[in-house]
């Protein structure tokens, strides 16, 4: 093992020890004549001639499997009777050693790994191929902080030597994450998708779902059924559960048809997280003192033709926001990029590309020359782009205060400021010249979701998964108001241009409109049928536009509830909106992977 650094492999030589495994020994190597890092896997087997070509014709094929997602094999050979492979150096490590064993991961974060892992795992079923070794310690975090997955060379060696180690005994570090026909020494393509359910079971309860020897956990993947994942973590959805369950059948006919359609069904279950309710539990009625949604029908204009679709990104759209001076719009999705792009006719400025597994946020600039943006594997710091380069700003510091994932940003109207919200509970006001923190709220006890400063620049509103949204002075961070009228999460926050009123969204399906320095309710808008996504003031202040996982967006009187128009355009959950600067128009983004631009029709209520 150690004794083999600095010796050479084929045209390699081994610099240092990177990890071992039951098959082999892995190396950090260089290439001699060029220099470059790779990874060497040197095998501990010594092969007969039939395993060796074997061996030699399965690694030639797998060296042909080419997939972003997936740790090339860009050498192969034989030394002394030892197989090897070389592969790309991964120089972040694995995702055993970014999330420690027992470590319990949110659902987003699982979603975002399971997407690309997923993808490369379909790419190499369609070929033929299966990998019988999923689980962290074989999952990479790449240069460009991209998820690959790794150890494609135990298929080569299993295939090589026809399963001869297949023995329940030789099984350790891998049983805990082996389906039942595996460890009978069938292997089959639905093998990898147990796997994978096992690896999303440990990260979603922080713990697998069996323990004991290497035989009792063997016995328990053939014969026993895993606990609830309700169990250990009460507030996962329920849909969640019975899709990870559905994957760790014992019975591999009972699973998913592929292992895309496993994680497209687990993708569809997260959005669950977002209302916090069982499937068919009754919605507890709201108290209604201050109510003041219509109850009569008006005859709403029809959904027109928007005025533009823009379908540059090939993802869920995760944010948007219209640019001051009008020219502008930048959208985020879960495609990994953000675009600016001309606001009158859809033509893309330019591409941001991000690596980060959670969607980006971002706010402009009130001169509309910056662009803020969240960046880092986890979206937890923070750059300033020029938008005439299209460039990071040489003259702005990057941001990186916090130690969770940024949830939302909003520059302040006097452009001195930016407030940042997080998971990690807090909001930082910052100095968006020099880097320097102004002020860091704490007053919140779960994941801020929202930000919004006051016309004023002088108070913020923020809004939590804590069910609450809170106003408070941006200087010294002293509570003003407290509002307590949610009761789900809550999911936009929206000043009114006058700063005495804020509105808030939540996933109980309710905007709330309340006093900025009373907390006092004023009006409980509840017109839609599902989440409210987000709410955004109009710039004259007479109209809310809302939207919501009931896959429209309403336009209503701010005063008193009364509804103005509804958009019925998109064909998935509706959830960032931005009016246009003069209020004639509203962007509009969705599940549906497109953002839409419509113009705001109104009628007037029937007379009485």
């Amino acid at each position: 093992m150690m004794e083999r650094i600095g010796q050479q492999i084929g045209s390699y030589q081994l610099i240092h020890h990177i990890g071992q495994g039951g098959f082999a020994d892995v190396y950090m190597g260089q290439r001699i004549s060029g220099k470059s890092q790779v990874a060497i896997k040197v095998l501990h087997e010594n092969l007969t001639y039939e395993e060796i070509k074997k061996f030699l014709e399965q690694a030639q094929t797998l060296s042909h499997l080419n997939h972003p997602h997936i740790v090339r094999i860009l050498d192969f050979g034989m030394e002394q009777h030892m197989p090897f492979l070389v592969m790309d150096y991964a120089p972040y490590g694995t995702l055993r050693q970014r999330h420690p064993k027992g470590t319990q991961l949110p659902l987003s974060t699982v979603v975002a790994y399971v997407k690309p892992l997923a993808d490369a795992l379909q790419y190499v079923h369609e070929l033929g191929f299966i990998h019988r070794d999923i689980k962290p310690h074989n999952m990479l975090i790449g240069p460009q902080h991209q998820i690959m997955l790794s150890d494609f060379g135990t298929s080569v060696v299993a295939e090589s030597m026809g399963y001869r180690r297949q023995k329940i005994q030789e099984f350790e570090g891998t049983i805990l994450y082996a389906a039942p026909e595996q460890i009978r020494g069938k292997p089959r393509i639905s093998s990898d998708q147990y796997a994978l359910g096992i690896v999303i079971y440990e990260w979603l309860t922080g713990s697998w779902p069996f323990y004991g020897t290497v035989e009792e956990i063997a016995n328990q993947h053939t014969l026993a059924l895993p606990a609830p994942l309700s169990q250990k973590v009460p507030t996962l959805p329920l849909a969640v559960e019975q899709v990870v369950l559905k994957a760790l059948a014992k019975d591999p006919y009972e699973r998913f048809e592929s292992i895309q359609a496993f994680a497209k069904a687990l993708e569809r279950a997260s959005r669950l997280e977002q209302t916090s309710y069982r499937i068919g539990q009754p919605l507890t009625p709201l108290p209604t003192p201050l109510s003041l949604t219509i109850e009569e029908k008006l005859d709403l204009p029809p959904t027109e033709a928007p005025l533009l679709t823009y379908q540059g990104h090939s993802d869920k759209i995760h944010m948007l926001a219209w640019s001051p001076d009008s020219k502008y719009i930048a959208s985020s999705s879960l495609d990994e990029t953000i675009q600016i792009w001309d606001a009158l006719t859809g033509t893309t400025i330019f591409t941001i590309r991000s690596s980060s597994l959670q969607p980006q946020v971002l706010t402009w600039s009130p001169d509309s020359t910056l662009l803020a943006l969240t960046s880092g594997l986890s979206c937890e710091t923070i750059q300033i782009w020029d938008i005439s380069t299209g460039r990071i700003s040489a003259k702005h510091p990057t941001y990186t205060g916090h130690t969770e994932s940024i949830l939302s940003l909003a520059w302040s109207p006097d452009g001195r400021c930016l407030a940042s919200a997080s998971e990690d509970k807090t909001i930082h006001i910052w100095d968006v010249s020099t880097g320097r923190v102004i002020f860091i709220y704490r007053g919140h006890s779960a994941p801020v979701t929202n930000v919004a400063w006051s016309p004023d620049s002088r108070r913020i509103a923020s809004a939590s998964e804590d069910k609450t949204a809170q106003a408070w002075d941006a200087t010294t961070g002293s509570s003003i108001a407290i509002f307590y009228g949610h009761r789900d999460k809550v999911n936009a926050v929206t000043y009114s241009p006058g700063n005495t009123l804020i509105a808030s969204a939540s996933d109980d399906t309710t905007v709330q409109v309340w006093d900025s320095s009373t907390g006092r309710k004023v009006l409980i808008y509840k017109d839609h049928t599902a989440g409210a996504s987000s709410a955004v003031w109009s710039p004259n202040g007479m109209s809310i536009a809302s939207s919501s996982l009931d896959e429209t967006v309403h336009v209503w009187k701010a005063l008193t509830g009364t509804i103005l128009f509804m958009y019925t355009g998109h064909t998935d959950w509706v959830g960032p909106l931005s009016w246009s600067p003069d209020g004639k128009c509203i962007a509009s983004g969705s599940w549906d992977k497109t953002v839409q631009v419509w113009a705001v029709k109104s009628v007037n209520p029937p007379p009485k």
